[in-house]
């Protein structure tokens, strides 16, 4: 990476980039910048890249043996004293509750064998371990694996797995994300899939125990999200009390309600929801909660194909279908249908939504075949003179009737 341009003589960036460091340390919060100035972390390599405006690091290597999870940088050459940043990710536990001897085992770990930081929460969803490149070897990995856990999650295979805090502390949670997330972690060839990098990109399964998506599993390339069908549970006498007592305003709920599902009777004071126009959005039930709640009849939705980056930029995921909640075993093996055609068929680089988009979503899920409940199908019999005769029956329907009511407004 070039320069930027315009930058002062080196002492004068090195002076620069301490008085903006110095600047994230005031005020009466805690400042990341004092903290990291504990430990050996290269501060100021990041204070040149603030002052510069522009990535400080470029990448770099570390050897290792049979490693997967352990990635390097270094300063770029315009940056004044270089300086190296090298870091494991490691395994998290479920959730992310971590008891307070295995996050002192990770403190002592971070201190002996690297430079005292550790990151616990991170977009990878992985925690990270800044270490010491001539401390990277069986030593620091036999450390981790007395405490608990491991290295990986890097390079083109499976990154760690990512949920909510799920029914530990959510009582929106609709299914038991913590025992998928066991589930699937203990399952070998989820494993070898996270150790041995053989796929065209990475491929990141998160778990969200409701529509709120806490776990942000509709940006992953496989994602299992809490819902229910039909209409949520209403209790009409607690909600007339919670409307009495000026907490809920029914006429807030029917005009915020996504699918316009929700109608008040002002009369009889009442609430209606429609379940089959509710997109499931939880905004009544965040609301008004006990007083409405989520259907009784739990489901697992699956979609795949989200992410934040790709070559045709983000995206969230296909819907796929749904699972029941105790069906863990049953998505691990549809993650593995999943993987197969991409990794067959994909180019290297190739984030598995972008490969559903060339590929078509309706062919994408034949060539997997996956077969859920409401799993989108290609409609089996059309006229040949349809020119649209790959979209689903109901697509179909929608498009003809917006044509026929465009004809109808033009008058043709």
């Amino acid at each position: 990476m070039a320069a930027p341009p315009n930058l002062p003589p080196p002492d004068k960036l090195l002076e620069m980039a301490d008085q903006y460091l110095k600047e994230l340390e005031k005020g009466p919060w805690p400042s990341h910048v004092a903290e990291m100035r504990k430990t050996g972390y290269p501060l100021h390599v990041y204070g040149v890249g603030l002052v510069a405006r522009k990535s400080p690091w470029g990448p770099s290597v570390v050897k290792t043996k049979r490693l997967t999870g352990v990635l390097a940088r270094i300063a770029r050459d315009w940056v004044p004293k270089g300086g190296e940043e090298v870091h494991f990710r490691v395994f998290h536990t479920p959730g992310r509750f971590l008891p307070t001897s295995y996050l002192r085992g990770i403190i002592k770990v971070a201190r002996e064998y690297g430079i005292g930081l550790v990151e616990v929460v991170g977009q990878t969803g992985a925690m990270v371990i800044n270490v010491k490149s001539k401390e990277v070897g069986d030593a620091m990995i036999e450390a981790l694996r007395q405490i608990g856990t491991d290295v990986g999650g890097s390079g083109d295979a499976i990154r760690e797995l990512n949920t909510c805090v799920g029914p530990a502390l959510c009582e929106f949670a609709l299914y038991d994300t913590l025992k998928w997330f066991t589930e699937f972690r203990k399952d070998k060839k989820i494993q070898d899939a996270i150790a041995v990098p053989g796929f065209p990109y990475k491929f990141k399964i998160k778990f969200s125990g409701c529509p709120m998506d806490c776990g942000r599993a509709n940006r992953a390339d496989l994602g299992f999200i809490g819902t229910w069908k039909g209409a949520p549970e209403v209790d009409q006498e607690l909600l007339r009390r919670k409307i009495e007592a000026g907490e809920v305003d029914p006429n807030d709920l029917v005009s915020k309600c996504a699918g316009g599902a929700i109608s008040w009777d002002a009369e009889k004071k009442e609430l209606r929801i429609d379940g089959s126009r509710c997109k499931k959005c939880m905004y009544c039930i965040r609301r008004a909660y006990p007083a409405i709640k989520p259907g009784r009849e739990r489901r697992v939705a699956v979609v795949v194909g989200g992410g934040s980056k790709g070559r045709y930029g983000p995206k969230l995921g296909w819907f796929v279908g749904y699972l029941k909640p105790d069906e863990a075993q049953k998505g691990i093996e549809l993650a593995f249908k999943i993987i197969e055609p991409w990794d067959k068929e994909a180019q290297a680089k190739v984030r598995l939504g972008d490969y559903i988009l060339m590929a078509g979503l309706y062919q994408f899920i034949e060539k997997a075949g996956i077969q859920l409940e409401d799993t989108p199908r290609l409609i089996e019999k059309v006229p040949d003179n349809v020119p649209y005769r790959v979209l689903p029956e109901e697509e179909r329907k929608k498009y003809a009737q917006f044509a026929e009511e465009l004809r109808r407004e033009v008058g043709i």
